[in-house]
């Protein structure tokens, strides 16, 4: 008989080996999904996989993250899908529809999908996932005079509570972030610094506290962050705003969610297996 459902911490090192024998070729080794399934922000007692199993025998996995995020309507419970994988010998049977439909049954969490594999989107559309975002913003260094900035905010800036927050719960993580000055005050972001393309380096957006100013300051803020050749600012176009100026660039594989709690431009990429694992975004 095969049952579907949350693991219990107990049976972390299980999931965590079979992952690591899933997916041989993943880059970060059994250190890498020891961190992806430790439920960083979500506690170790907390809900980390949904599980498969055939009597006693471990037959598929949907690892995930929770945490908490702010919204204007107070804390949303937040859960990001990461990696997962049904035995061979299990397939065709739904379970990889079922270990989803599990892991995103609570109405009160809102689920995200944000590196979905092309061969993965007939299930993300039956299981009801909606589009989050399928096209970004992107500029390059105008030639513009850098505005105030400072690279270590959380020793030399003065945030707010909610993205002092996000940094303190990211600060160890390969990632950039900045306060900005701007006319219209100062601007939160964090950025990851990824080669994603032969000709330039892509300096993503994953956050920002301050939507409305990064879209009015967009140009400027380029000028600021950019070096002034092969580099590129990037910001996916719900956190931005729909009267931002910049290039308008499809993403190749969309990001996706399921929920109501929260709504599109409060989804960034923080508390994400993005950040987790360093990765790089379509």
């Amino acid at each position: 008989m095969i049952t579907v459902t949350f693991a219990d911490p107990s049976q972390r090192p299980e999931v965590e080996a079979f992952m690591h024998a899933a997916f041989p070729r993943a880059k970060w080794g059994t250190e890498g999904w020891t961190r992806l399934l430790a439920n960083r922000w979500g506690g170790a007692d907390g809900e980390f996989a949904v599980i498969a199993q055939d009597g006693n025998t471990l037959v598929g996995v949907m690892g995930m993250n929770d945490s908490l995020r702010h919204t204007p309507r107070g804390p949303r419970r937040y859960r990001n899908l990461t990696s997962w994988y049904v035995l061979k010998s299990h397939r065709g049977m739904g379970l990889g529809e079922r270990l989803m439909q599990t892991a995103m049954a609570d109405p009160a969490v809102t689920s995200t999908n944000l590196t979905s594999a092309k061969a993965a989107l007939p299930l993300v559309d039956r299981i009801g996932f909606n589009i989050l975002d399928a096209q970004r913003r992107i500029w390059r260094h105008g030639g513009g005079t850098a505005l105030p900035h400072t690279l270590a905010p959380l020793q030399e800036a003065q945030l707010n509570a909610v993205d002092a927050q996000v940094l303190h719960d990211h600060a160890d993580l390969d990632l950039k972030p900045v306060v900005i000055e701007t006319r219209d005050g100062p601007l939160t972001l964090v950025l990851s610094v990824k080669q994603k393309a032969d000709e330039y380096l892509t300096h993503e957006v994953l956050y920002t506290g301050q939507p409305e100013v990064l879209g009015r300051h967009a140009t400027a803020i380029a000028d600021t962050l950019l070096p002034e050749q092969a580099a590129v600012l990037s910001v996916d176009s719900r956190l931005i705003g729909p009267t931002a100026s910049g290039a308008v660039e499809q993403i190749e594989v969309p990001r996706f969610f399921k929920g109501t709690s929260m709504l599109a431009a409060e989804i960034d990429h923080m508390y994400s297996e993005i950040v987790l694992m360093g990765m790089k975004l379509y």
